[in-house]
C-alpha cells in the first residue's frame, strides 16, 4: 500500500446559520492560519471493589474546532468581527481538506464561536494571530472514502 501525506495547499473553512447554509456561507481560508478537529476523549472511572482496583472505560469522544487565523478586524469580512459577533451562537461549520493526490475530504458539523484575541505582541514585528476553541455539539460528520475497485 502507498502511503498517503495530508499536505494542505488549499483548505476551505466555511461557517453558515444552517447547514444548508454552508454551499454560500463566510469563507475565511484567506485568514485562518490553522483548522483542526481535535478529539476530547472521555474516560469514566469505574471504582475498585473487594475483587479488583479501580479502572478506566472509554466514553464516548468529545469534539472541538481549534481555529486560528490572522486578526482583521479593520476588514470587511472579517474572521475577527465573526467571532467577536457570533461568540457563544451555535454554527454550522465545513472544514475542506485539500492534497496532492487524494480528492477533497470535508468534515461537517455544529460548534459554538469563541471570540479571539484583539492585540499581541508589540515591537517584534510579528502578525497578530487570534486563537478559539469552539466546542462541537457532536461528532463532526466525515464521510468514508469512497473505493474503487
Amino acid at each position: 500500500m502507498a502511503r498517503n501525506v495530508l499536505i494542505l495547499n488549499n483548505p476551505k473553512v466555511t461557517f453558515a446559520d444552517t447547514e444548508a447554509g454552508l454551499t454560500t456561507g463566510d469563507a475565511f481560508e484567506c485568514q485562518i492560519t490553522s483548522a483542526m478537529l481535535t478529539p476530547q476523549p472521555v474516560y469514566n472511572t469505574v471504582p475498585a471493589t473487594g475483587c479488583a482496583g479501580a479502572s478506566q472505560s472509554p466514553g464516548r469522544t468529545g469534539w472541538q474546532l481549534d481555529v486560528a487565523w490572522l486578526q482583521d478586524w479593520g476588514s470587511d469580512p472579517s474572521m475577527s468581527w465573526f467571532a467577536f459577533e457570533n461568540d457563544g451562537i451555535l454554527m454550522w461549520y465545513s472544514v475542506t481538506l485539500d492534497s496532492i493526490g487524494m480528492p477533497d475530504q470535508v468534515a461537517t458539523g455544529q460548534a459554538y464561536v469563541s471570540a479571539g484575541a484583539y492585540g499581541g505582541t508589540f515591537g517584534d514585528g510579528s502578525a497578530a494571530v487570534a486563537t478559539a476553541t469552539w466546542p462541537c455539539t457532536d461528532k463532526p460528520d466525515i464521510p468514508a472514502p469512497v473505493v474503487i475497485p
